[in-house]
């Protein structure tokens, strides 16, 4: 456990390949190690940029859960051996852990290596991560940081979904049955969205009346991120309830539970 941390992948690489980044990967970690890790390719992102909402061919992986982290101490430097359970996962209803081993480099950058699939082959290979941390933005009059955890768990309709917000980016990912719903929110004040100037009229209804945009989303269901990131002032407090209606099941709402929240 540690503070909430927003966590921006600079590179991939299959060994003994080379580097390359083709996603936008954003992995929002909260302070009882919650997380939420969405994957977008770049260039499929780019081709529906005026999209109201994005296909699946735009999303490379996304996934949910809790991680669990063992701190190493030795003479390679090893900073720690992390577990990261998938609670809901976009590629299977059955998901495995993965894990990797993680290096702090000079410039405070990480790098994680583990164990994968080739994608060509099949056969398992050494992989490698580099991970950037981004800077938490303070919001409010007392100028404070934040995250918040909320979690849907209804195993009778086969529900499960999960959404973090930290400083200036919200995701989340819904489960259905087999039905899956991801957004992506991240804070852009007016003034610094100029890149969004040619984009449809249609996607205004995005932005929030306090500067947060919806920059991606698949499916028909509807999390509570527009509602989590249009509030400006006051705690929700935890065990807090809120209700999204999805065109996936619409015969009753789903429940959201706050399962974490921080300030710092």
């Amino acid at each position: 456990m540690g503070l909430p941390t927003i966590s921006e992948r600079k590179h991939y690489r299959l060994i003994p390949g080379e580097p390359e980044e083709p996603t936008s990967t954003i992995v929002l970690t909260s302070k009882d190690s919650y997380f939420v890790d969405v994957r977008i390719l770049c260039e499929k992102l780019e081709d529906e940029k005026c999209q109201e909402a994005n296909t699946q061919n735009c999303l490379a992986w996304a996934f949910a859960g809790k991680s669990n982290t063992t701190l190493t101490k030795d003479s390679s430097m090893q900073l720690s051996h992390t577990v990261w359970d998938h609670w809901i996962d976009s590629r299977t209803n059955n998901p495995d852990p993965d894990e990797g081993d993680m290096w702090v480099q000079p410039n405070g950058d990480i790098l994680e290596r583990g164990k994968d699939s080739d994608p060509v082959t099949g056969e398992e290979t050494e992989y490698e991560e580099l991970w950037h941390d981004l800077q938490v933005e303070a919001f409010g009059k007392k100028h404070n940081r934040s995250s918040l955890v909320m979690r849907a768990d209804e195993p009778e309709r086969n529900i499960r979904g999960m959404v973090i917000k930290i400083g200036s980016w919200c995701e989340g990912i819904l489960k259905v049955k087999d039905e899956l719903t991801v957004e992506r929110w991240e804070w852009k004040p007016t003034d610094c969205a100029s890149d969004l100037a040619t984009t449809e009229n249609s996607r205004e209804k995005e932005r929030t009346r306090n500067d947060w945009i919806r920059t991606f989303k698949i499916g028909q269901g509807t999390l509570p991120c527009n509602n989590i990131c249009s509030r400006t002032h006051g705690k929700f407090g935890l065990n807090a309830v809120l209700k999204s209606t999805t065109d996936i099941d619409w015969k009753s709402d789903i429940e959201w539970n706050v399962v974490e929240e921080y300030y710092w």
